[in-house]
């Protein structure tokens, strides 16, 4: 296997972000086969004082900031770097800029399609049945401009010509990953929940999340399953986000006023990664009441630490239930189902037993990050031989 020069464009730690973290895991995976791998990213990426340090190349400005020219930025610093494929990791909020739904890409995809020097991937973590007006036409300039799009669901694949109008023959699905984690077994005791069973919501804090709803049922829950059961809200409202800041009140309130609030525990923060784990390896059952979703990286994390999962069943998050075998996956703003559910679950010790088992075995055989990186390789491959072939014909015609 011949080792490749990649570039990945994406948020970046310290930055508190999904894609951030999923990054991190693509990159090490990568790195592990052998792969020189570089990272352009945000100026918010990186150790502070260590610029460039484990080739993290924090050159673009925050999209919070006034930057006209950034893409131009974007496209000469990955040209610089004289890649074998660049791989650009794609959230809308992540390349916003003055309202443009992150449009600026466009300009860097299209010279680099321009130069034909190396393929170009997108990643794209935010794809629904139904995309909205600007989603569709954002697609479908994106998938003539780049050399392929990856997405992480079969369904989000199928639903793609629906929505923009064509069939596309560069679009491929590559699972998310989840890597082996280390399992705190000591957790639930340094978080004083010795000897009970705990419901774990965790996360970002924002509407859609629905964490309220579990926390409005809960006390009819401890009423089914007895006193030793304990409901454990992890997060924070998103830096920045309007929305988050809006729902974290209502949610802290909704607790406050919960008759059974003794028995709910809130740990408030941005969580660093031993610490996310730590709090997930304390959890019997994650819940993910969620309203809207593409897919969810809390998932995939709870599968690799063995914690089986109630989710709503819309999207990927239907999806990776129904594969896994390691959950249940509940009709969308159905309270009654989703009781109905977590107290199944809470009283069938023999059940939640089989689910983490089945969670553990799907990300050994399925979506554990040596076998995602394998498969980025070989759609990378694939793409620059591709591409070699295009530019010689090309050539020829000349």
């Amino acid at each position: 296997m011949k080792a490749l020069r990649i570039v990945i464009v994406s948020s970046w730690p310290p930055r508190h972000c999904g894609i951030a973290t999923y990054s991190v895991d693509l990159v090490n995976a990568m790195r592990e086969l052998g792969h020189d791998v570089h990272i352009v990213t945000f100026s918010d990426g990186g150790k502070r004082g260590e610029k460039n340090v484990h080739a993290v190349l924090p050159v673009l400005r925050d999209r919070r900031l006034k930057y006209a020219d950034w893409s131009e930025k974007l496209y000469q610093t990955v040209k610089k770097l004289k890649p074998d494929v660049v791989h650009l990791q794609h959230e809308y909020g992540l390349y916003i800029h003055d309202e443009d739904h992150s449009s600026k890409l466009f300009n860097a995809f299209f010279k680099w399609k321009v130069d034909a020097e190396f393929p170009v991937v997108v990643t794209y973590h935010s794809v629904y049945t139904a995309l909205d007006r600007m989603q569709s036409i954002y697609m479908d300039v994106a998938l003539k401009i780049t050399n392929a799009c990856v997405l992480h669901e079969e369904y989000q694949k199928i639903y793609l010509p629906i929505n923009i109008g064509r069939v596309a023959d560069n679009v491929y699905v590559i699972p998310h990953g989840a890597k082996g984690m280390k399992v705190f077994r000591d957790s639930k005791a340094e978080l004083g929940l010795e000897g009970q069973k705990v419901v774990g919501l965790i996360g970002w804090w924002e509407p859609n999340k629905g964490f309220e709803r579990v926390v409005k049922i809960w006390a009819s829950i401890r009423k089914k399953c007895g006193k030793n059961v304990v409901l454990v809200v992890a997060g924070n409202a998103r830096p920045g986000s309007t929305s988050g800041q809006l729902y974290k009140p209502k949610l802290l309130h909704a607790i406050e006023k919960n008759p059974e609030k003794e028995s709910i525990k809130v740990i408030e923060g941005a969580f660093t990664p031993e610490e996310y784990d730590k709090f997930l390896s304390a959890f019997d059952i994650m819940v993910l009441p969620y309203s809207r979703a593409s897919q969810s990286g809390n998932l995939a994390h709870a599968f690799a630490l063995g914690v089986p999962c109630i989710a709503t069943a819309m999207e990927g998050l239907k999806a990776e239930i129904e594969e896994s075998h390691a959950g249940i996956a509940v009709t969308p703003d159905d309270d009654v189902e989703l009781e109905r559910a977590i107290v199944e679950l809470l009283k069938n010790d023999a059940l939640r037993k089989k689910y983490a088992h089945n969670a553990s075995s799907y990300v050994t055989e399925k979506i554990k990050w040596s076998i995602v990186a394998k498969k980025h390789f070989a759609l990378y491959e694939k793409l620059i031989r591709e591409l070699h072939e295009e530019v010689s014909e090309k050539k020829k015609e000349i």
